[in-house]
């Protein structure tokens, strides 16, 4: 799988900065970006870089410290996006549905290693979140939360879900080829379903979910799982092969579970 880079929408763009707008904890400006906005740094930066090219922030450099400090166009545009972001909100309450690929992804034997050695665990954990919010950046892929070390991704793209997966796969293999320490490699195993979800608030729920939870914990370390109702929508589009892996029966899922798996070209 070739190591692409989608080029971001303006969309993409707008939605980054209406997250930064909505975060931040004054309307003064966002000053050192590990401050008060709650998003994690490797993705705030993105967002910084956007709202500095749309001339919504002025980067000033303080000796060691960078700030920055909104442009009188971004203080207006930036009060538009708070005031709609207000108005927004009073809906987070009112769950909606919608159609979602629903991926999960986590560490295998993650538990062991926090008990072996939790200093190292902790240095592991941060590289691999780095490495799956970078690829969901590239695919659009919207981090809806993590719980410990798993991760739950909602796409509007079952197609989408699929090469983000093979590709967080693909990254964190080259990591691992580069390892010496084989207490260090880091073995993901990845789980997509397509269906119907509830959204409240930022996070989403109902079977899709469940279903999605229950598939990634029958993937072998270092593999990708996906349901019929994935295989459906990318079977003829997808550059790798896909192998039938059988019906699975799994927990609270009333009938069988019908799984496939992505082939990863280093392991044919």
């Amino acid at each position: 799988m070739r190591n692409r880079r989608v080029r971001r929408s303006k969309a993409d763009i707008y939605s980054s900065i209406l997250e930064v707008a909505r975060r931040a904890p004054t309307g003064i400006g966002i000053t050192r970006m590990s401050y008060g906005v709650g998003v994690p740094l490797d993705r705030l930066r993105l967002m910084v870089d956007d709202l500095t090219a749309f001339g919504l922030l002025r980067r000033n450099a303080l000796g060691r410290e960078t700030t920055y400090t909104p442009t009188s166009r971004g203080l207006e545009f930036l009060e538009t996006y708070w005031k709609m972001n207000a108005y927004l909100e009073t809906f987070e309450g009112a769950p909606s549905r919608a159609l979602a690929a629903i991926l999960f992804t986590d560490i295998t034997g993650y538990t062991s290693l926090t008990q072996n050695n939790e200093k190292r665990a902790l240095l592991l954990l941060d590289e691999y979140r780095n490495i799956v919010r970078e690829a969901l950046t590239d695919f659009h892929g919207r981090e809806v939360k993590t719980i410990g070390d798993a991760f739950l991704v909602e796409f509007g793209s079952a197609l989408e879900a699929c090469e983000c997966a093979i590709e967080i796969q693909r990254r964190m293999h080259e990591r691992n080829l580069q390892s010496r320490d084989q207490g260090s490699k880091i073995k993901l195993r990845v789980g997509i379903h397509v269906g119907d979800i509830e959204r409240k608030g930022s996070d989403i729920l109902g079977d899709a979910v469940n279903i999605a939870s229950r598939v990634y914990s029958l993937a072998d370390p270092g593999c990708i799982l996906i349901t019929r109702q994935v295989f459906d929508q990318v079977w003829n589009k997808l550059g790798n092969r896909v192998e039938e892996a059988g019906k699975k029966v799994v927990k609270n899922v009333d009938a069988p579970v019908e799984v496939y798996s992505i082939v990863l070209p280093w392991k044919k």
